[in-house]
Order: C-alpha cells, then sequence, then structure tokens
C-alpha cells in the first residue's frame, strides 16, 4: 500500500491496532484528552521534549484538533501508545518532520510517569518504525534525544538505532532550555 508514493507521500493512519505483547498504537481520540493532560503535566516530559511546561487541558484539546491536520497535510502521522488490546494511555509516538523526496522522516515519543521502564517505549518504537518503512516507504528514520536523556538513548539503541551524531544547542525544550541532542539513525532493513 506504500508503493509509488512519489515525491509526496499520503499518511492514512491504519484501522486496526498496532500491537507487540502489552503495547498498542492506535490513532488520538478525544477522550484521550483527560489522560494526555494528566500525563504530560510530569515535569520529565517538558524537560526533554517540545510539550510545554504547565500544560493544561487548552494545550490537550489544540493537540488533539491539530493532529487531524497534521495527518491530512501529510506532515506528521501520530500514536497514542495504550496498553494493549485498547487499555489506558501510556503515551504518545510519532513520525513527523517529514522529507518525503528523501524518504525520510524523525521519530519523537514520550512515556507517562507510570508507564515508564517496562519496555512500552521501545515497542513502541519498534512499531511505528515497521509501520513508517512499510507503509510510507521510508528509506530512514531519525531520531533524537537530549545528551542527558540516557533513557531515551537506551530505548533508541534497544530500537535498532545507531548513534551518530552529537548537535550542539540543537532544541528548545519545552522548559524553554536549549539542549544538545544526540542524532540516531535506523535504515530500512536495520530494525531487529
Amino acid at each position: 500500500s506504500g508503493q509509488g508514493l512519489g515525491a509526496m507521500g499520503r499518511i492514512v493512519l491504519p484501522g486496526e491496532p498496532l500491537i507487540d505483547g502489552a503495547t498498542a498504537l492506535r490513532p488520538w481520540r478525544d477522550s484521550d484528552l483527560g489522560p494526555l493532560v494528566a500525563a504530560c503535566r510530569d515535569p520529565e516530559i517538558p524537560r526533554w521534549t517540545g510539550v510545554p511546561r504547565g500544560y493544561g487541558e487548552s494545550d490537550g484539546r489544540a493537540y488533539l484538533i491539530s493532529r487531524h491536520d497534521a495527518v491530512h497535510a501529510n506532515a506528521s502521522a501520530p500514536f497514542a501508545v495504550v496498553e494493549a488490546p485498547d487499555g489506558r494511555l501510556l503515551g504518545s509516538v510519532a513520525l513527523m518532520r517529514f522529507a518525503w523526496e528523501h524518504a525520510r522522516a524523525e521519530a519523537g515519543y514520550w512515556l507517562a510517569l507510570e508507564a515508564r521502564g517496562q519496555g512500552h517505549a521501545t515497542r513502541a518504537l519498534a512499531l511505528i518504525c515497521a509501520w513508517g518503512f512499510r507503509t510510507l516507504s521510508l528509506e530512514r528514520i531519525d531520531l533524537l534525544a537530549a545528551t542527558a536523556n540516557l533513557a531515551s538513548q537506551r530505548v533508541a539503541a534497544r530500537a535498532g538505532f545507531t548513534r551518530e551524531a552529537v548537535l550542539r544547542s540543537y532544541m528548545k525544550t519545552g522548559d524553554g532550555e536549549r539542549a544538545d541532542m544526540v542524532r540516531f539513525g535506523l535504515l530500512r532493513g536495520e530494525a531487529p
């Protein structure tokens, strides 16, 4: 189904969840608002990602509305990470920053505090990458993790990514701090 995408891909999120063991990926729903806001209030999330500090209901609502436009514009493939098969919200994983002419995208993720340390991030990352290679005909997926975020770097390594470079003062976090980022890459055929 990913054949012949040409220079401009077309993102269609799957109708059925992507599942690996206790971890499932599914499209976001409006009913995810409460758990989304609760999860993003954990200070570790804005510390390492672009999610703003002091995340509130209006932030959550704006995100849930914007996801439709992002998919429609072929700009992002956002998934809710949930307990399989259709349980509580655990986090977020997405493919974004597509460079369609280069068959490339970037993966990003976060997990709610109580979902960490159980393999959900590694499984979610592996699921979305396999889906991206298979369905969107990607050849490369990038991943950026803050140099101090060792847990996220371990997730990348376990999902088969290769550590390639340190990008100095690369992004501004949700805390408003400049962060050095480790760039990882995963090529088609390298996924474990």
